[in-house]
């Protein structure tokens, strides 16, 4: 046989093995088509099942619908819930099948731990599964769903159907998978982003179920630490009348008399106050059973006693203002070795704030087990921590207040801002990539975030702080970046621009502005918005309009017009406050009817910003906000 012959020959026993392989590839099952994974769907056919026990908790049963409807939107396929297991299924929860294919989780995991792993022909999701009584507890499994649907490139941007982002897929191979993980912090809230919506709004409530797709409560869920301003929820105006000497007092001995029972101040070395106030406490737990936190926490604002007893205590925080967080530390201990007799798997909490944000000096005695510290640093408010002087010590404070306690929450409206009129507030990825990663890192356990309702602008800063709650080490740039790219598509290079355009401005107004802590220093007001927003409207403008003309899908048009929502609140705002030239001219330029009809048809777009469940019509105001 000649050469040509054999290579010929050798070529066409090739080509007919290579052809038999595939018409036995063809034939296979799905899953059995890739080897290097899954594959569930194929040419829109399955032959896998979602399995869950029947009799599991109900946030076990809601993963199977879940995943259920995001698969089929993806592949047009809808994957049946079976009651019972097969040898091809998604399994979730812990059940006997997860369990004789090994996968378990330890009986010590914090909540909401799971482990996602492929074994054989299956893949199974088993979380820590605690049912709810009546708040959130425990939902592992749904939180391993959610990460698993996020492997297959689905993304939840903002809340509601624009928000959802879900790539089509012929076929659908998962990959092989062994993954297990456990929130970084035990409690994590994000606060103020509209979750709890106006009573006039019939629809459900939106942020919350966004809230869940990133694996963190709701407000609505519960609270797993309570911290809010708490003091007079405990002692009655009748009983502080009738004990003067409970009261705090100032400088020469005398009862502080409080017009608002609300802002009222105890004297802590009153044993008496102590007893009445720790016996209150228990009560309350008592009435109810199913709370697992109580609030111990200072009314707000200032007025501490300054009496004989507490005034050798009160110490000089690091920038030499008067510190109350020795007296303060001391009572919430007290009161909590009492609550601990009558309920000792019960936790009270108290914050540490305003001028008592520092910790106090050692030595530092044992605290009770069941009490909780919440470190609200009142200086790293709106934007503090983009000064130098709060940024550098940022980790000093953290370690100093672990130092005190192990039970160690961390709580701030650090990128937060009251902006009632529609200015946009960029993300502020240098505070994100400090503040996060360095209070997990000294020992914080817990998170309290005050995220930006306004969903227009704020969604990527809520979308990036939901990702660093359950892990601080995420890469900001990377989720900021991919935010802006499948939010907006090819429009996302102007949207950054815009953005870096304002983290700038802002940056820079922050560092001129005094580190002695002012109420308007968390006011997006006339001063702030005649610096940052109102020189440079008409480039944020321009950047929009370029965004938009790029826009490839409806989704993406949406989203952005939900930006643009706030500028058309900010040019009315600016104009009506005479800082806008040639306002007539702006694409956001509206006539009073116009304007009016607009706030009409708007009225519970989670676009603009809402408060106490009203949104703010006002002009814009000068100093410290009122209220309305």
């Amino acid at each position: 046989m000649s050469n040509t012959k054999r290579i010929v020959a050798v070529l066409l026993v090739v080509l007919l093995a290579r052809a038999a392989e595939a018409q036995t590839t063809a034939n296979a099952p799905p899953e059995k088509k890739a080897a290097d994974g899954l594959r569930i769907v194929q040419d829109g056919k399955s032959g896998y099942v979602i399995y869950c026990d029947p009799s599991a908790v109900v946030w076990v049963r809601d993963s199977a619908k879940e995943v259920q409807r995001v698969l089929k939107v993806s592949t047009g396929v809808e994957l049946p819930i079976s009651r019972e297991p097969t040898d091809r299924m998604i399994c979730l929860g812990d059940n006997e099948s997860a369990r004789k294919a090994g996968v378990t989780l330890a009986t010590d995991a914090e909540d909401d731990s799971f482990v996602l792993r492929t074994v054989g022909e299956s893949l199974f999701i088993v979380g820590k599964d605690k049912p709810d009584v009546p708040n959130w507890s425990s939902r592992g499994t749904l939180c391993g769903a959610y990460e698993f649907l996020e492997t297959l490139g689905v993304r939840w941007l903002l809340p509601g159907e624009w928000g959802e982002d879900i790539p089509h897929h012929a076929t659908l191979t998962v990959p092989r998978l062994d993954v297990r993980q456990s929130p970084a912090f035990f409690a994590r809230v994000i606060q103020d982003v509209q979750d709890r919506r106006p009573k006039e709004d019939k629809q459900p409530s939106a942020p919350k179920l966004w809230l869940q797709r990133q694996k963190i409560p709701s407000t609505l869920d519960g609270w797993k630490l309570s911290a809010g301003h708490a003091w007079d929820d405990y002692i009655s105006r009748e009983q502080a009348e009738a004990h003067p000497e409970w009261l705090a007092k100032d400088d020469r001995g005398r009862p502080r008399r409080f017009v608002n029972h609300k802002s009222i101040k105890f004297c802590t070395n009153e044993p008496a106050l102590v007893e009445a106030f720790a016996a209150s406490v228990i009560a309350i737990l008592d009435k109810y059973p199913e709370r697992r936190c109580a609030s111990i926490s200072a009314s707000d604002g200032g007025d501490f006693c300054q009496c004989e007893k507490c005034l050798p205590l009160i110490a000089k925080d690091p920038h030499g203002k008067p510190s109350y967080s020795t007296l303060m530390v001391r009572f919430y201990d007290d009161v909590a070795r009492r609550v601990a007799v009558k309920h000792p798997q019960r936790l009270v909490c108290g914050l540490v704030y305003y001028n008592y944000m520092y910790p106090p000096p050692p030595p530092h005695e044992k605290l009770a087990a069941n009490l909780w510290l919440d470190w609200a640093p009142l200086n790293y408010y709106g934007w503090g921590l983009a000064k130098p002087v709060y940024r550098d010590e940022l980790q000093r404070v953290a370690e100093g207040w672990r130092a005190v306690t192990p039970n160690f929450a961390y709580h701030n409206y650090s990128t937060w801002m009251r902006s009632f009129n529609g200015a946009p507030l960029p993300v502020g990825r240098d505070i994100l990539k400090l503040e996060l990663p360095t209070v997990h890192k000294a020992g914080a356990r817990a998170a309290n975030m005050v995220g930006l309702g306004a969903w227009g602008y704020g969604a990527p800063t809520n979308y990036i702080l939901t990702k660093q709650m359950w892990n601080p080490r995420v890469d900001v740039d990377l989720f900021y970046r991919e935010w802006l790219q499948r939010a907006y598509g090819p429009g996302w290079e102007s949207m950054d621009e815009l953005n870096r355009l304002l983290e700038t401005r802002l940056t820079a107004y922050k560092a001129r502005e005094s580190s002695v802590y002012r109420g308007q220093n968390y006011e997006v007001n006339h001063e702030l918005i005649s610096a940052v927003h109102a020189p440079v409207f008409a480039d944020m403008e321009r950047l929009y309009l370029a965004a938009l003309a790029k826009t490839e899908t409806e989704s993406q048009r949406h989203r952005l017009e939900m930006f643009g929502e706030n500028l058309i609140v900010l040019h009315h705002d600016l104009r009506q406050a005479g800082l806008l030239d040639n306002a007539t001219t702006s694409t956001f330029a509206r006539d009073d009817e116009a304007y009016q009809k607009f706030l009409a048809d708007t009225e519970f777009s989670i676009a603009l910003y809402r408060t106490n469940d009203k949104r703010f019509l006002g002009p814009i105001w000068k100093g410290e906000w009122r209220g309305d």
